[in-house]
């Protein structure tokens, strides 16, 4: 018995340090993830994204999320967990410096025959194939964490997530501009050519006029332009302003911070994958999703995870599309995110953590679906303009704190729903529904945007509805639970 005990304490002290190598390793990668992403519809605005592109440029991230964290789940209870997150995290140093060296060049830049806005769909395409991992990070969790702590060991990952996205937009604050992007297509651009020397000055009406004649001018670019032009400026110098690049500064430091997580990752990070829980491989394969979801222990679970991430992925896609339309500059649209990613930080950091426990998966779920659903429809009525645009900063914690509370608890449910020899792989099942999710909120969610301020926002409110419908339904066995546990 002694002899058992003590290797029971070795193991949770081995789990509790990897626990932390994990949690700091997501941290630093995420802190590049916070960098970028709130600066990502912009920049493809500026590049002259069209509507289906921009859409199609935030989902692409996402999409490969969906083919490939199952993969990497499944590889990883092959070959282990500690190979596949280092894999990820260099592939995420590359991407973020391919992002930082294009998105710093003009709108006519072109590399091996493709132009801007095409390296920055390979930028994101490689970071969705990296950042596919998080489904590993996951299977780390549920390897050292016994069922009942393990809904507080998925919110580790969600305090990461929202410490790295408070600090990463902090630091992105500091690497650009006040000066908000116009999106403008060739026939405007060309408008400005003999600009080079004008020293007229020009007022914001009349610039908005002139764009008018040769295309259309979205609200987002008009609010833009209003801004720039509050005082009228030289035609010269609002050339100069309007066709400078964006500032490639953020890419490289998100570059940077995933080669730093790499290097705590070689040094620090122990393999966690138990000895004996890879007795039985199953290879990924396109129908390995369709039999988790056939699997009535794991479908109703699948479910709500799905429609409430699609739901939440209307808001996150659109978030810095709709702020623009406020007149936030681009350093304003970071503290915001900032601010969102403290407000995560502390719900999945303390107040899920500890509550969790407590009351138990399935009513912390139901508790955030319900917070959700009001923030949902508080946010449209500042689209509605019924509230101001500075209302936001009271409504995203609502709206943030009942994500915190829905997804670690899904995530603890699907992880003890699953048996211990395919963690990694349903896990990564629930990561790829997640990122399918992810690809259908920015298109439909965009789309909706250029529709009505507040359609995106109503149509989550009841997307999230559907989904605490599911959570209700979620009955999970306890003797599979145990079953699985004395197989771990």
């Amino acid at each position: 018995m002694s002899e058992q005990g003590q290797g029971g304490n070795q193991v949770v002290s081995a789990g509790r340090g990897t626990l932390l190598v994990v949690f700091l390793t997501v941290f630093i990668d995420l802190l590049g993830f916070g960098i970028v992403l709130p600066l990502l519809p912009r920049y493809g605005a500026w590049f002259s994204a069209s509507g289906w592109q921009l859409g199609a440029l935030m989902a692409s991230f996402s999409a490969m999320q969906f083919l490939f964290a199952p993969l990497w789940g499944g590889l990883s209870d092959r070959v282990g967990r500690r190979p596949i997150l280092m894999l990820g995290l260099l592939g995420s140093a590359w991407s973020y410096g391919l992002f930082g060296y294009v998105s710093s060049q003009g709108r006519e830049f072109q590399w091996l025959g493709l132009g801007a806005l095409a390296w920055l769909f390979i930028a994101r395409i490689g970071a969705g194939i990296a950042g596919a991992t998080i489904s590993t990070a996951q299977a780390v969790i549920a390897d050292c964490t016994e069922a009942k702590n393990r809904g507080r060991g998925m919110a580790m990952i969600g305090a990461a997530f929202g410490i790295g996205f408070t600090f990463g937009p902090l630091i992105g604050a500091v690497c650009v501009s006040e000066d908000n992007a116009v999106a403008m297509n060739t026939a405007q651009l060309q408008l400005m050519n003999d600009w080079e020397n004008q020293q007229q000055p020009v007022s914001a009406t009349e610039f908005l006029q002139q764009l008018a004649t040769a295309g259309a001018v979205d609200e987002a670019s008009e609010a833009a332009v209003k801004q720039l032009l509050a005082e009228p400026l030289p035609k010269s110098q609002l050339k100069s302003v309007l066709t400078t690049p964006p500032s490639g500064l953020p890419g490289y430091v998100a570059c940077g911070l995933s080669l730093l997580a790499l290097l705590l990752a070689a040094v620090k990070l122990q393999e966690s994958r138990r000895p004996g829980s890879s007795a039985v491989h199953r290879g990924f394969h396109p129908g390995t999703v369709l039999r988790h979801l056939g699997n009535p222990r794991l479908s109703v679970i699948l479910g709500a995870v799905f429609v409430t991430t699609f739901g939440f992925a209307q808001f996150e896609s659109t978030l810095s599309l709709l702020t623009q339309k406020f007149g936030y500059s681009s350093r304003w649209n970071y503290l915001l995110y900032a601010y969102v990613g403290f407000v995560l930080s502390l719900g999945q950091g303390l107040l899920v953590r500890r509550l969790l426990p407590r009351i138990g998966e399935t009513r912390m779920a139901l508790a955030g679906v319900l917070l959700m659903t009001v923030g949902f429809c508080l946010i449209a009525l500042t689209g509605l303009k019924v509230l101001p645009g500075a209302a936001l900063w009271a409504i995203l914690p609502i709206i943030v704190i009942g994500f915190s509370s829905v997804n670690p608890s899904l995530q603890s449910l699907l992880s003890r729903a699953a048996g211990a020899d395919e963690q990694g792989m349903v896990l990564g099942t629930g990561q790829s529904l997640s990122s399918l999710a992810r690809i259908l909120g920015p298109a439909i969610g965009i789309a909706l945007l250029r529709q009505g301020a507040a359609f995106p926002y109503f149509l989550g409110a009841g997307l999230i509805l559907c989904g605490g419908m599911l959570v209700s339904r979620i009955r999970l066995n306890p003797s599979a639970t145990a079953e699985g546990e004395q197989r771990a």
